[in-house]
């Protein structure tokens, strides 16, 4: 079971587009993949799926429609202009955050355990990252900034750290802990499966501690209570005692999932 989606913690949902009645499929056109600006002046990318209604998704690569096969694109494009300015809106937000949390370049700046770093890019003969929690240097052979770079070091130290930090909380709890594994998913903090497996994504080295610990409890909780019922939030706050004030917190590091 997945730790709520980056879907889930963006902003409010615009109202649902008008529902139409039923008409002949179109074949999906394969050129619909491709970036596309509606005739209000905002771009968009176009997602063919299996769904009754024209759905509006904020991500930090921009404005994602995901539509029926059936819908043209004169309805798509009527959708975006009956709602642009809730789309305009969102996408400053959006960019706000992403700003505010990462803006990966010389002289920018990064999340590493809830504190935002200064990013500093040197010219040497071997890439290496020296990432602490007080200076994060990047240096590379070619002089230009690697953000894969970062990323894998933040994944190094990420299984060096999540699956002990997992283990000992699951340990203390009487959990039934199977395994714990390490991800790179865009849309989930974590997640648990139904034979003791856990995966946590890389990236909760980038929360404050606490709000990396609940994502932890949260899925260490559905080891038992496979649901959010109030049984299952009855054991995550007895792991993570401020689990309501943390539930709320991590929204705002949501963008964090999508870089």
């Amino acid at each position: 079971m997945g730790f709520w989606s980056a879907l889930l913690f963006g902003d409010p949902a615009p109202p649902p587009a008008p529902r139409r009645a039923p008409r002949q499929r179109l074949a999906p056109s394969p050129a619909e993949s491709k970036p596309r600006v509606s005739s209000a002046g905002i771009s968009y990318r176009l997602e063919r799926a299996r769904r009754k209604s024209i759905g509006l998704i904020i991500t930090t690569d921009g404005l994602l429609i995901r539509a029926p096969n059936w819908t043209p694109l004169y309805e798509i494009d009527a959708a975006i202009v009956e709602r642009r300015e809730w789309i305009g809106k969102a996408l400053a937000r959006q960019q706000a955050r992403r700003d505010q949390l990462a803006e990966h370049r010389d002289g920018g700046h990064m999340l590493f355990r809830g504190k935002r770093l200064k990013v500093e890019l040197r010219a040497g003969l071997f890439d290496s990252v020296d990432l602490t929690e007080s200076r994060c240097v990047l240096t590379t052979s070619a002089g230009e900034f690697d953000t894969a770079a970062l990323d894998a070091e933040l994944k190094r130290i990420a299984k060096q750290e999540l699956p002990s930090l997992a283990q000992r909380m699951a340990a203390d709890a009487a959990l039934p802990l199977r395994a714990v594994t390490i991800s790179s998913a865009r849309t989930m903090w974590g997640s648990c499966t139904s034979d003791g497996r856990v995966r946590l994504n890389f990236r909760l080295l980038q929360l404050p501690p606490e709000l990396m610990r609940h994502v932890v409890a949260h899925e260490l909780a559905h080891l038992v209570e496979f649901n959010h019922s109030p049984r299952f939030w009855a054991i995550v706050a007895q792991l993570d005692a401020n689990s309501k004030a943390h539930k709320r917190a991590i929204k705002n590091y949501s963008v964090l999932l999508e870089l």
